[in-house]
């Protein structure tokens, strides 16, 4: 049944990998959920993450103002999880990252009736880096905290979990290529798990939480090298790791961002260059949301097993 005690409508821009587990836990909670998508039809599956009629998926153009308006009528709650790891076609880092969080923050700002606004944006996000990933979540950052009172920002670390793009990415490569160059080895990374994410959100939905930004770290830092060497053990193979300096890795990044779903950017090395992904002691975390992160050690090895020579069945 659903709960009726101070159950939410709310409106979720991104439904990705993220996204998918804190509707979970939000559906989990009783919230009404409405979910803006280009392709409605692709993501009917997300309907099975509530109860009957609990999750509503709507055609909408993100960058049609009336239409974003439109479907944050009668929403309590918005959450922002879009955005891209690399430029192809029309989407561009400055469009999604800082024009479509300004659009909706303008929108919010005529609706009395939001009383949250949560934006996603990234650990390691600062101004003054030549990356414009970086650079574009910077500037959606400041202009969201300028504009309103009712924001929360968030910024999760490497975001692990069975179908993430980090483990299961360089997995995929080790099953493939014996040799792994790898650069930015010595860039500290602090993961964290995508189901403490999920609490993590229901969390700040439950007890209203406003005007605050949070930094979601697991409780260990690591260097890149110690996660792939981790990663490597895990899945019983015995690759080699080659570092790479960040002028060689700019040389190999430039035609390998050319594929269709590029694996390694230019602007990627630049964040890597731009220093380490963990938390700066400057915002709020895990421990003031009441939880727990769980480790790397205690998750991954869970779905990592499948990548081993004989799956699940290797010792």
């Amino acid at each position: 049944m659903l709960k009726d005690f101070n159950s939410k409508t709310v409106g979720i821009f991104g439904a990705g990998f993220v996204g998918e587990n804190v509707i979970k836990k939000l559906a989990k909670s009783g919230h009404r959920i409405k979910i803006a998508s280009r392709n409605p039809y692709l993501k009917q599956n997300l309907k099975l993450l509530g109860e009957m009629g609990q999750i509503e998926l709507i055609k909408i153009n993100i960058f049609n103002e009336s239409q974003v308006s439109s479907f944050l009528d009668n929403v309590d709650v918005c959450i922002n999880h879009v955005g891209i790891l690399y430029e192809k076609g029309e989407y561009k880092f400055e469009k999604l990252h800082f024009k479509f969080p300004e659009l909706i923050t303008n929108i919010i700002k005529e609706k009395k009736k939001i009383k949250q606004f949560i934006h996603f944006s990234s650990l390691g996000v600062k101004d003054g880096t030549d990356s414009k990933y970086l650079q574009t979540k910077f500037l959606a950052e400041k202009h969201i905290k300028n504009s309103l009172q009712n924001y929360v920002i968030i910024k999760p670390s490497v975001v692990f979990g069975p179908d993430d793009k980090f483990f299961n990415t360089f997995a995929k490569l080790a099953r493939i290529f014996p040799i792994l160059p790898i650069v930015g080895c010595e860039v500290k990374f602090q993961p964290c798990y995508v189901g403490d994410i999920g609490d993590a959100i229901n969390y700040i939905v439950e007890t209203e939480t406003l005007a605050k930004t949070y930094e979601l770290a697991g409780p260990k830092e690591y260097t890149l090298h110690e996660l792939i060497k981790f990663m490597l053990k895990e899945i019983r193979r015995k690759n080699v790791i080659i570092p790479l300096p960040f002028g060689i890795g700019k040389f190999q990044a430039f035609f390998m961002q050319l594929l269709p779903k590029p694996i390694l950017t230019i602007d990627q090395i630049k964040i890597l260059e731009s220093g380490d992904n963990i938390i700066t002691g400057k915002n709020n975390t895990f421990s003031d949301l009441s939880i727990l992160p769980r480790s790397v050690e205690s998750i991954v090895p869970t779905y990592l097993k499948y990548h081993r020579p004989m799956g699940q069945f290797t010792k």
